[in-house]
């Protein structure tokens, strides 16, 4: 007999929350699983059972591993001649982990490690063996450090070890051989000889242009010169004014010289005038026939004025005479015309100097002129021929310092810029790498993964409603009661 159960009123029942999702998911989860729980069962044993029959039955492979230590060392950033050359430590990073296991995989290092170890394949030809070891050889890098581990994965862990050993040692003796330059020292001493000869061709081209135009320092020269050409200039202005000032002197001083006579009196005797004596004379007379004149003749008779006439040329005459005349003179040379004639051949001479020294001051003024504008055009010519040789002797020097590296990188045939050390050679493995313990767990994981995976897609599938939350939430009404199933009730509620 069927029982009604109730349910909650539907006020009472809260909105669904996050955590009533959750909670049906687990139970739509758990329903699924043991309402095929036969399918789960069988399909966790068939996975399981096939993980540990193939773990059992599979081929034991082992890892043996070797350790070396990458010793990053400088490289050497060359600078000109003048200033140093500085190093530059070289990180260690993916690109120098990827180099180092390329030439730990490469052909020639595995042919080498096989022919050393006497390999020969079972089956297939030697290539094909050597490129199933390039496969099971891999490199990695050890976090933190500069140390790689060469890994090889064999059949048999004593051959694996002596594998991953000759390959180890068969990697150092190729990396050395891979980054070791040689013939650079031959190389740059080839071009230290033709930088050398290039070198000298440059300076003596310098020196035989120099000494053909006579040149020391041409900008010391063009500057000695140009204050040699201002002092000069200077020097014929002042000669040319000096001649200038002669010559008006000179005029001066023979304009003095021609109103200087000659000779000058040196003694005079006088002694009286005989001719004013007879105008005198004269006078008496006509004054006195003048006064006899007057006494028959008036003031205005022809005799008395003719009389007159003559008197006055008598006393006109009289007036133009001297008291005394010179008698006897003495004369000299004059001394001031002596003076200024020897001045006026002084001055003659000073010019004629002047002016014999004027075209020797001009040809010496033209003479550095010319040699200053040769030497201006010259410096250019200098400056190229100076920076040629400049040039030159830089790559001579900057090869100097190559070759010198490259002498001392031979030299040292060991030592590289990437530089390998063994740290530890590889040993037979006791434990197989493919062990039981890791199958079974997957098989083990994957069996029940995929059981309860193909349980739940199976319940996904099933669009029958099973329970109250999704009536409700398909719905969108509450459910008010449930009539339960009796044949699978218990007891208790068939009463």
């Amino acid at each position: 007999m069927a029982t009604l159960q109730t349910i909650p009123d539907a006020t009472a029942i809260l909105p669904a929350t996050g955590g009533a999702t959750s909670s049906l998911a687990i139970r739509s989860f758990l329903y699924a699983v043991f309402k095929h729980r036969r399918l789960v069962l069988g399909v966790f044993a068939i996975i399981f059972l096939g993980s540990a029959i193939a773990a059992f039955f599979r081929p034991r492979t082992w890892l043996a591993s070797s350790k070396v230590l990458v010793k990053l060392g400088e490289t050497v950033q060359l600078a000109p001649a003048e200033a140093p050359s500085r190093s530059v430590a070289q990180p260690m990073n993916q690109e120098v982990v990827k180099t180092e296991a390329d030439i730990i995989k490469s052909r020639e290092v595995v042919a080498e490690a096989v022919k050393r170890l006497g390999i020969q394949p079972e089956t297939g030809s030697m290539e094909e063996l050597i490129d199933g070891l390039q496969r099971a050889v891999t490199v990695t890098q050890t976090p933190g450090t500069n140390i790689l581990q060469i890994n090889f994965l064999g059949k048999d862990p004593t051959r694996a070890a002596r594998m991953v050993n000759a390959m180890t040692d068969v990697y150092l003796e190729h990396h050395n051989r891979v980054y070791r330059r040689e013939g650079m020292f031959d190389f740059y001493n080839e071009q230290l000889h033709i930088l050398e000869a290039q070198m000298k061709q440059a300076q003596a081209r310098l020196r035989r242009y120099m000494a053909r135009n006579s040149i020391v320092d041409v900008d010391e020269e063009i500057k000695l010169l140009s204050e040699d050409e201002v002092e000069q200039d200077k020097g014929l202005r002042a000669h040319l004014g000096k001649i200038t000032a002669i010559q008006r002197k000179l005029e001066h001083v023979e304009g003095q010289l021609a109103k200087t006579p000659a000779r000058i009196s040196f003694a005079e005797e006088y002694q009286s005038n005989p001719t004013l004596q007879t105008y005198r004379n004269k006078m008496a007379e006509l004054e006195i026939q003048r006064a006899d004149v007057a006494n028959h003749y008036l003031e205005s008779d022809r005799h008395v004025r003719d009389l007159d006439k003559q008197m006055n040329d008598v006393k006109r005459e009289i007036a133009q005479e001297h008291e005394r005349i010179l008698a006897k003179q003495t004369v000299r040379t004059n001394e001031l015309h002596v003076e200024l004639q020897r001045n006026v051949f002084s001055l003659e001479a000073l010019q004629a100097d002047a002016k014999a020294r004027k075209p020797a001051l001009q040809r010496r003024l033209k003479i550095t002129q010319k040699r200053l504008r040769r030497l201006r055009d010259m410096r250019f010519t200098v400056a190229n021929l100076q920076q040629e040789a400049d040039q030159k002797k830089y790559a001579f020097d900057l090869y100097w310092k190559k070759h010198e590296e490259a002498r001392a990188v031979e030299a040292m045939a060991e030592q590289s810029m990437v530089s390998i050390s063994v740290v530890q050679h590889a040993t037979a493995p006791l434990e197989p790498e493919n062990g039981l313990l890791m199958p079974l767990l997957l098989g083990l994981i994957g069996g029940l993964g995929l059981a309860t995976a193909m349980a739940v897609g199976v319940e996904y599938l099933n669009r029958r409603l099973r329970f109250e939350e999704e009536v409700e939430r398909y719905l969108e009404l509450p459910v008010l009661a449930v009539i339960p199933d009796l044949d699978r009730a218990p007891d208790f509620a068939r009463v």
